[in-house]
């Protein structure tokens, strides 16, 4: 195959109104965080209130992140065949009539029920959000506009908990309120997608059809049959191997690291609880970083650099984990201090290099699925994870999980990124060679 470029440019003419597509999304993201918080943040309320076991929070929880795994897919593929701005107002906007309707349940076996259903819209949002970011903003900027996105989430997480914390110290009706405002305001994110959200053409981004979209779009639509092509990508297979050692990482710190603190470093649970708080705001704030930094090395280096950022900041987060779960002493302030530096490389790598890779090796009409497939890999790897760490955290102390499932995870993941260089840039000069080929075709 030949080699068009090496730069491999990407369109400079900006999407008419995309920052006002990035607000519309962004209020939409942060529904969807807060209506994944609500279950477990609320729960003892809920608990109380219809007479539930802790047993039945795993239930619903596990069976929601099924439903969660198979229905992420399809919206994505739904996304590509048909209109994503009528997918997100459907999958958004109407279905967040069931989180809604959750704040009236009568009995564990109706709340189980809606929960599940409501979790099939929970999964509506970012693969087709995903897929029109691509297609308003080029590859140069793409990192900067992943990275707002994922740190509003993460700090609308943070929001969302302290404020279903009020809700749940309501007697009786306060979990219930909680949902039926979520539920309310997902329905409201759906009458603002119809009202203000202008779907971009797909490509629309790419330098070589950016001009003729429109009509590419049409020529070029979304085939079911297609979709095992996602498998024949390297780039698209890698990204989901690295997710072994990088997902590791973030079940280990985010569910482990307070029972550590109090069991093995002598913290009360309050400051432990502190600590954490250092991690979580140092992850919101690292996927604007890792975004910024990612659209920087892209300049600098089309072919290596969002690679470079990733090995970077995953070796840094591998000597910073080692230092705070292994060698860090002292008060509360010094392991508030480590761990918002450890927090500042957790989220960096989606920003910086996975989200932007997605959209670099991915023909328009399939990125949503290309999305989708990538969560369902990493809500599937994560569920291993989770089951292998529980065992093992029986096993070993928590400082020794630590240094095997942070440190180890973190340098193998460094080493599996090498396996990129032989493939990222030929596979994002294929797609820029298909596209300048089906510019010749419009053309012609």
């Amino acid at each position: 195959m030949t080699t068009q470029t090496q730069e491999l440019p990407a369109a400079d003419v900006p999407a008419k109104g995309r920052w006002r597509n990035v607000v519309t999304l962004a209020f939409a993201g942060i529904v969807d965080a807060g209506e994944d918080q609500a279950m477990s943040s609320m729960f003892p309320a809920i608990r109380t209130s219809l007479n539930m076991t802790t047993a039945n929070l795993g239930t619903i929880t596990s069976l929601g992140k099924l439903m969660e795994m198979i229905f992420g897919p399809i919206w994505g593929m739904l996304a590509d065949r048909f209109s994503r701005k009528r997918i997100l107002i459907i999958g958004t906007g109407v279905w967040g009539l069931w989180t809604l309707l959750i704040g009236f349940s009568a009995s564990y076996e109706m709340l189980l029920t809606l929960r599940m259903v409501a979790a099939i819209g929970l999964v509506a949002l970012g693969a087709p959000m995903n897929s029109m970011l691509t297609d308003m903003f080029p590859q140069k900027e793409r990192g900067k506009v992943f990275g707002i996105m994922r740190m509003i989430s993460s700090l609308a997480v943070i929001a969302s908990i302290l404020f279903f914390g009020l809700m749940s110290e309501i007697p009786e009706t306060g979990w219930r309120i909680g949902f039926v405002i979520f539920g309310a305001l997902s329905m409201l994110s759906g009458l603002i997608f119809a009202i203000f959200l202008t779907e971009p053409r797909r490509g629309a981004a790419e330098a070589s059809i950016y001009d003729l979209a429109q009509q590419a779009e049409k020529k070029y639509a979304f085939s079911w049959q297609n979709v095992a092509k996602i498998f024949r990508v390297p780039t698209n297979l890698l990204l989901i191997f690295e997710k072994i050692f990088g997902v590791p990482v973030q079940i280990t710190v985010l569910t482990f690291t307070v029972t550590w603190l109090v069991d093995e470093r002598g913290f009360r649970p309050g400051q432990a609880t502190s600590v954490l708080s250092g991690i979580v705001i140092g992850a919101a704030l690292s996927t604007l970083i890792g975004g910024l930094l990612g659209d920087w090395a892209e300049h600098k280096s089309p072919r290596f650099g969002r690679l470079f950022v990733v090995q970077g900041s995953r070796a840094l987060m591998a000597l910073l984990g080692y230092f705070f779960f292994q060698q860090v002493s002292g008060g509360m302030m010094t392991f508030f201090a480590f761990a918002l530096l450890f927090g500042l490389f957790l989220d960096m790598a989606f920003s910086a290099a996975i989200a932007p890779m997605i959209a670099a090796v991915n023909v328009p009409e399939q990125r949503s699925t290309a999305y989708a497939v990538n969560r369902l890999a990493n809500g599937l790897i994560q569920a291993a994870v989770a089951a292998i760490v529980g065992v093992i955290g029986n096993q070993i102390t928590l400082t020794n999980l630590f240094f095997w499932a942070v440190t180890v995870s973190l340098i193998l993941s460094v080493l599996s990124w090498f396996a990129f260089y032989p493939f990222y840039h030929r596979d994002r000069t294929a797609l820029n060679d298909l596209l300048a080929k089906r510019r010749k075709e419009l053309e012609s």
